[in-house]
């Protein structure tokens, strides 16, 4: 049926197809939540502080986190765009398209999910929301884009046709303009956190995916190369890959396929400040510490094949414009108070050249009081070696104490050469201009030689060189097992490692007073919340259970194997 032909709701603001809805969704109780919190907030936007706030669980957050709409801020979406978004959920991607100005017409199985993008976009008059399987839809108009973001991978589960995944392209690819595009975004079956023994995101088993246990009408994941080549069987002639870390549900971090083939670049040091997530309360299935692998995957050419999720932008012809030929990677900083949320943006320019452009998400600075102020660098040259936070973190992780305290050592006396306004001997006074100046701010070039960037945010006084050792260390205090065999106490690591760089030792008060000190600071940056709560006592049945289940196959297969 043809949308124009459909029924409208005026109920929901939705056009309807009777008798063509998909029983989809993530429960009752919870997508009434969802649609509640939509239906009762003033404002809707992607940085909504009042969406922010109502993220109580794993569900609240897929679908009002600020996070969901960095999947395609990569892409170079224009006002004048047709785009189709098919299983748009409850919206939050939806939002985002509505808000680039474009027109967008949402197709949604789920009534339930259907009524949630028309809350979403209440005030959008670009975006249309249809009710339907979108197999059940004839479309009289061709599309520039059309995005798939976390859908491909139901394709069987909800279709009658033959050969299902590869009949969904071709439907696709005629749907699309001459020069248009097909944005996919899912799993990869192949990501290292299935390696790492995550669960499969669908069927919640480790190793499913892995192992290629899908059905004829499961919900399918697929490799690169498989799916490249659907791709390229289906008559799209050009797909090119982004990765999208920890993956393409909360992507905090996108990288290209130029950023992974230039030398340059580090683009494991990037992946390093996300964290893999777990969805649902099941233990992994061993203990690889992701952390530490991606640089060996880095060096051997790895990433793309074991990157967690792609973003695959493919074309029938070769003019594909959504996606700029310069671009490396972009870095979201996305769960802080409007208007402080940033992008930073890496360009190659010429043949060697590497640029980074920093820009704000939202809307212009504000003064954020007590004595803090943002200031962003728009342009920058990109500087080429190792981050220190990570060489640090690193040395921890496996256990070579000397040289941690070595890259401390080295930090603090760079601090006191470059950063101080004096030194009186009892107290070294740190510069306001240098609130930012730690680890996670210098790269340690190939020479050895600290370089600082980023110095996003200001004092208006000086302060204290120890406060900004406690303040970096402090990020380490709920990692117990970083500092394990090198100090019984967070406040004995924190004394040792002042100590060892020519400090004074502080008391268990003045900690505390610092960590407060900090604390009240970040707060007027960072958004408090916007992750889904532990489910701690669900995990703990789960892990006995998987343990009982583990010894199980011992006994039946294991034993035996090794006689």
């Amino acid at each position: 049926m043809k949308v124009k032909e459909l029924a409208f709701n005026e109920e929901y603001g939705i056009y309807l197809n009777p008798g063509k809805v998909i029983d989809y969704s993530d429960g009752a109780k919870s997508e009434q939540y969802t649609f509640d919190s939509l239906k009762n907030a003033k404002d809707t936007s992607i940085f909504s502080m009042e969406l922010f706030e109502r993220i109580r669980d794993w569900s609240s957050e897929y679908h009002l986190t600020t996070f969901r709409a960095n999947i395609l801020r990569p892409l170079k979406i224009k006002k004048e765009h047709k785009v189709l978004e098919i299983g748009a959920g409850c919206g939050a991607i939806t939002r985002y398209l509505g808000e680039t100005g474009a027109t967008i017409t949402a197709v949604e199985g789920s009534l339930s999910r259907a009524r949630c993008i028309a809350e979403r976009c209440r005030d959008l008059e670009n975006v249309t929301v249809v009710c339907s399987n979108v197999e059940d839809v004839e479309f009289e108009e061709k599309f520039d884009i059309i995005t798939l973001i976390g859908v491909f991978e139901y394709t069987a589960k909800y279709s009658n046709r033959d050969n299902p995944f590869y009949t969904a392209l071709k439907s696709y690819a005629s749907l699309l303009k001459p020069d248009g595009s097909l944005v996919i975004a899912i799993e990869n079956k192949l990501g290292l956190k299935y390696f790492s023994g995550y669960n499969e995101d669908h069927f919640a088993e480790a190793y499913f995916g892995l192992e290629s246990r899908y059905g004829e009408k499961d919900i399918t994941t697929f490799g690169h190369d498989e799916i490249e080549g659907m791709l390229k069987k289906s008559g799209f002639e050009s797909t090119e890959f982004l990765y999208p870390f920890p993956d393409y549900k909360l992507p905090k971090v996108v990288i290209t396929d130029s950023g992974l083939k230039n030398d340059d670049f580090n683009a494991a040091d990037l992946i390093r400040f996300t964290k893999d997530r777990h969805y649902n309360p099941r233990p992994k299935a061993n203990l690889l510490n992701e952390y530490l692998v991606w640089d060996s995957l880095a060096e051997n050419g790895l990433i793309k094949d074991l990157s967690n999720s792609f973003l695959i932008v493919a074309s029938k012809s070769t003019n594909q414009e959504l996606l700029g030929q310069s671009l490396l990677a972009e870095y979201y900083t996305c769960n802080r108070f409007e208007p402080h949320n940033t992008r930073a943006s890496f360009h190659i320019l010429g043949e060697d050249k590497i640029r980074v452009r920093k820009s704000r998400l939202g809307n212009e600075p504000v003064a954020v009081g007590s004595g803090l102020s943002q200031h962003i660098q728009n342009e920058s040259d990109y500087i080429i070696g190792a981050n220190l936070h990570h060489i640090i973190t690193g040395a921890l992780f496996k256990r070579r104490f000397s040289e941690f305290e070595g890259y401390m050592v080295d930090w603090v006396n760079y601090l006191k050469s470059e950063t101080l306004v004096h030194d009186s001997g009892a107290a070294s006074l740190v510069r306001p201009e240098f609130f930012d100046a730690l680890p996670f701010n210098i790269i340690v070039d190939e020479n050895g030689k600290f370089n600082l960037f980023d110095q996003e945010w200001t004092t208006e006084e000086p302060f204290d060189i120890t406060f900004l050792v406690v303040r970096y260390l402090a990020m380490h205090k709920r990692n117990k097992g970083l500092y394990r065999g090198y100090s019984s106490s967070y406040s004995g690591f924190v004394n040792r490692v002042l100590l060892k760089c020519g400090l004074q030792e502080i008391s268990k008060s003045k900690l505390k007073k610092y960590e407060a000190q900090d604390k009240v600071i970040r707060n007027k940056v960072n958004r408090p919340g916007g992750l889904a709560p532990l489910q701690i006592k669900k995990s703990l049945v789960f892990l006995l259970l998987h343990k009982l289940k583990e010894i199980k196959k011992y006994l039946l297969y294991g034993v035996f194997a090794q006689r």
